[in-house]
């Protein structure tokens, strides 16, 4: 059974520095058929912060992860986590919009930044 991740912005970050955990995690997972999602919030992070050179490999790392739209739904779920979690976990905007996208979608959610994402109802992975 192919697994469905969504990405989180430090994972790509990580890839785009060429980070060789970052690298076989992708590649492994992209060999083993799992489907990648990544919120717009994490494209407009790694838009962000892209270095000179890096416009063809995140171009080509866009094409084959498919982008999450924040629509309603996670609009809602992102105002309950903020309404939850925003005082007592620092929880700022960008990561409640993630975490309610991993949520609305049923997506495990990748990322190095697990003390981010406090909530029980979603599926958080560290992997590596």
């Amino acid at each position: 059974m192919h697994k469905s991740l969504l990405i989180d912005s430090d994972i790509l970050i990580d890839h785009l520095r060429k980070e060789k955990k970052a690298l076989d995690f992708l590649d492994t997972e992209i060999e083993n058929g799992s489907i990648l999602f990544l919120s717009v919030i994490s494209r407009a992070e790694i838009y962000a912060g892209l270095r000179k050179g890096e416009e063809e490999i995140i171009s080509s790392l866009f094409e084959i992860i498919t982008p999450v739209n924040v629509d309603t739904a996670i609009a809602d779920k992102t105002g309950e986590y903020l309404r939850k979690f925003g005082k007592t976990h620092a929880l700022n905007i960008g990561d409640a919009i993630i975490a309610a996208t991993a949520s609305e979608m049923k997506l495990t959610l990748a990322t190095r930044n697990v003390k981010h994402y406090p909530m029980k109802d979603i599926i958080v992975l560290k992997p590596y």
